[in-house]
């Protein structure tokens, strides 16, 4: 074998070795989300922000937001999220775990409601991992959120889904 062959293999072999890498170290693609937005007077804006994996085993992370953006209030008197994390399908349930800020309410063994309203913030921002129980076909995440930005400048509740229809 002659120095040039023998240069383009070890050459080639260094680019399917990096390209292998990058794939391997590629963040997870597998994730469904939704979100839904609300201008407001001033310029501002109000999104709200749904996610949770799309596969698993035994766990789901999940995270849900409301997030205003802009500079006129930077911070909203309060602003709230409220997350619906489902598991659905026949007989089934579901475990919840969430950051410690928020409050969690059981609703059914298939539905719990995450909660967390922040004062003089521009976020609202819950996040935990779901625990479907057997026979569980899909999850759903449902991010609604509301805040009061100034006195006069209040948005009422608005909603993101994000699982199968």
């Amino acid at each position: 074998m002659n120095k040039s062959t023998r240069a383009r293999l070890v050459h080639g072999s260094a680019a399917a070795l990096a390209a292998t890498a990058l794939v391997l170290s590629a963040p997870p693609t597998h994730a469904t989300s939704a979100s839904t937005s609300v201008g407001l007077p001033g310029g501002n804006k109000i999104a709200i922000n749904a996610w949770h994996c799309a596969l698993y085993t035994n766990a789901c992370d999940w995270r849900a937001s409301t997030k205003m953006s802009g500079s006129r209030p930077k911070k909203a008197r309060w602003i709230q999220n409220r997350a619906e994390l489902e598991a659905h399908g026949v007989s089934v349930s579901v475990s919840i775990s969430k950051n410690p800020e928020a409050s969690l309410t059981m609703v059914r063994k298939s539905l719990g409601v995450v909660r967390w309203k922040n004062t003089n913030a521009s976020i609202s921002d819950t996040f935990g991992q779901m625990r479907p129980s057997k026979g569980t076909v899909y999850v759903s995440t449902r991010s609604c959120g509301s805040a009061q930005v100034t006195g006069a400048i209040k948005v009422s509740e608005k909603c993101a889904y994000a699982g199968a229809s």
